[in-house]
Protein backbone atom coordinates (compact mmCIF):
# COMPACT_ATOMS: atom_id res chain seq x y z
CA UNK A 1 0.00 0.00 0.00
CA UNK A 2 2.79 2.43 0.80
CA UNK A 3 4.47 1.69 -2.52
CA UNK A 4 1.32 2.58 -4.43
CA UNK A 5 0.89 5.80 -2.46
CA UNK A 6 4.52 6.76 -3.04
CA UNK A 7 4.14 6.10 -6.77
CA UNK A 8 0.98 8.22 -6.88
CA UNK A 9 2.70 11.08 -5.02
CA UNK A 10 5.71 11.01 -7.36
CA UNK A 11 3.47 10.97 -10.43
CA UNK A 12 1.37 13.81 -9.00
CA UNK A 13 4.48 15.93 -8.60
CA UNK A 14 5.51 15.37 -12.23
CA UNK A 15 2.01 16.12 -13.55
CA UNK A 16 1.67 19.23 -11.40
CA UNK A 17 5.03 20.59 -12.54
CA UNK A 18 4.24 19.92 -16.20
CA UNK A 19 0.91 21.71 -16.02
CA UNK A 20 2.23 24.67 -14.02
CA UNK A 21 5.12 25.16 -16.42
CA UNK A 22 2.69 25.52 -19.27
CA UNK A 23 3.68 22.22 -20.78
CA UNK A 24 1.37 19.99 -22.71
CA UNK A 25 -0.42 17.50 -20.45
CA UNK A 26 0.33 14.78 -23.01
CA UNK A 27 4.03 15.11 -22.17
CA UNK A 28 3.20 13.84 -18.69
CA UNK A 29 1.42 10.79 -20.08
CA UNK A 30 3.56 8.21 -18.31
CA UNK A 31 3.13 10.03 -15.00
CA UNK A 32 -0.65 10.09 -15.51
CA UNK A 33 -0.61 6.36 -16.20
CA UNK A 34 1.39 5.72 -13.02
CA UNK A 35 -0.97 7.89 -10.97
CA UNK A 36 -4.07 6.11 -12.27
CA UNK A 37 -2.41 2.71 -11.95
CA UNK A 38 -1.50 3.32 -8.32
CA UNK A 39 -5.06 4.37 -7.55
CA UNK A 40 -6.46 1.27 -9.24
CA UNK A 41 -4.03 -0.99 -7.36
CA UNK A 42 -5.12 0.49 -4.04
CA UNK A 43 -8.78 0.10 -4.95
CA UNK A 44 -8.24 -3.55 -5.91
CA UNK A 45 -6.43 -4.29 -2.66
CA UNK A 46 -9.20 -2.59 -0.74
CA UNK A 47 -11.96 -4.56 -2.42
CA UNK A 48 -10.20 -7.94 -2.04
CA UNK A 49 -10.61 -7.80 1.72
CA UNK A 50 -14.28 -8.63 1.42
CA UNK A 51 -16.44 -5.58 1.75
CA UNK A 52 -14.42 -3.27 3.91
CA UNK A 53 -11.05 -1.60 3.91
CA UNK A 54 -8.91 -0.75 6.83
CA UNK A 55 -8.17 2.79 7.89
CA UNK A 56 -4.78 2.99 6.18
CA UNK A 57 -6.19 2.02 2.79
CA UNK A 58 -9.06 4.44 3.20
CA UNK A 59 -6.68 7.27 4.07
CA UNK A 60 -4.41 6.43 1.13
CA UNK A 61 -7.36 6.50 -1.27
CA UNK A 62 -8.52 9.77 0.29
CA UNK A 63 -5.08 11.32 -0.26
CA UNK A 64 -5.20 10.28 -3.91
CA UNK A 65 -8.70 11.74 -4.25
CA UNK A 66 -7.45 15.04 -2.81
CA UNK A 67 -4.54 15.06 -5.26
CA UNK A 68 -6.96 14.46 -8.13
CA UNK A 69 -8.95 17.47 -7.00
CA UNK A 70 -5.78 19.59 -6.77
CA UNK A 71 -4.80 18.57 -10.31
CA UNK A 72 -8.27 19.47 -11.54
CA UNK A 73 -8.00 22.93 -9.99
CA UNK A 74 -4.49 23.46 -11.37
CA UNK A 75 -5.64 22.50 -14.85
CA UNK A 76 -8.64 24.82 -14.64
CA UNK A 77 -6.49 27.79 -13.63
CA UNK A 78 -3.69 26.96 -16.07
CA UNK A 79 -6.13 26.77 -18.95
Amino acid sequence: MLAELAAANAAFSVIKTAVQNGGDIAKAGSAIAKFVGAKEDLQKKSSKKGGGSDLEEFMALEQIREKEEQLKQIMIYAG
